[in-house]
């Protein structure tokens, strides 16, 4: 039976909330359905850098669990903060759709052995939105483009393999209400030449490319 200090240990360290979270692998056929890899001393570093530091750039390379770690990061957040909204841009809507069924396939497979059961509120989903019954947190899907996002003022935003939209710089400065007024954004992308690059390297006044 769930305690107040349950709620508490969770909700404060995302941590805590990560050691209880199962991940989604397509490659492995006969065991598809994994435990966060807590073993993994970077994905440890990288969360405390995320908690510490609203605004982050993260380049990555294939299977270092980035996504599905930044994925799980902002579940927690959507899972036991009242009234967020948080934005998960990929570049087509499909995909932004995909990564928010990654954060519902993560909010229904928590092991219970470490979050119970019971402080787990109640999420239902549709095509590009999870919502938070409960607490009234909203975690939102989103193409690529500036446009997609003037309307809105973000609590936070994911900006899934940035460095591959056509679009990158408008839609990073049609997120700037959102960075100003103290939301979090996080962008993350294997690499690849362009904006996201510049963006990473503080060299937005000048092109450079890629050495290998």
């Amino acid at each position: 039976m769930a305690d107040l200090s349950d709620i508490q240990r969770i909700r404060s360290d995302p941590w805590e909330f990560l050691r209880g979270v199962r991940t989604q692998d397509q490659v492995d056929l006969r065991n598809p359905i994994k435990p966060f890899p807590v073993h993994l001393d970077y994905l440890k570093l990288y969360t405390r850098i995320w908690q510490k530091h609203p605004k982050i750039l993260a380049p990555k390379s294939r299977r270092m669990i980035m996504s599905w770690t930044n994925i799980a990061l902002y579940t927690w957040d959507f899972l036991f903060f009242r009234g967020r909204h948080n934005a998960f841009v990929s570049k087509k809507e499909d995909d932004s759709d995909e990564l928010v069924r990654r954060a519902h396939f993560i909010a229904t497979h928590l092991d219970p052995q470490i979050i119970p059961k019971e402080i787990i509120p109640r999420v239902e989903i549709v095509y590009t939105k999870l919502k938070n019954v409960d607490l009234g947190s909203v975690i939102q899907g989103f193409p690529s483009g500036a446009n997609q996002l003037r309307q809105y003022t973000f609590s936070g935003i994911l900006a899934d393999e940035m460095a591959f939209w056509d679009d990158a710089e408008d839609m990073y400065s049609a997120s700037y209400p959102t960075i100003q007024g103290g939301g979090r954004f996080t962008g993350i992308s294997s690499r690849n030449p362009g904006f996201f690059k510049r963006l990473v390297y503080d060299q937005l006044d000048q092109e450079i490319s890629y050495d290998s």
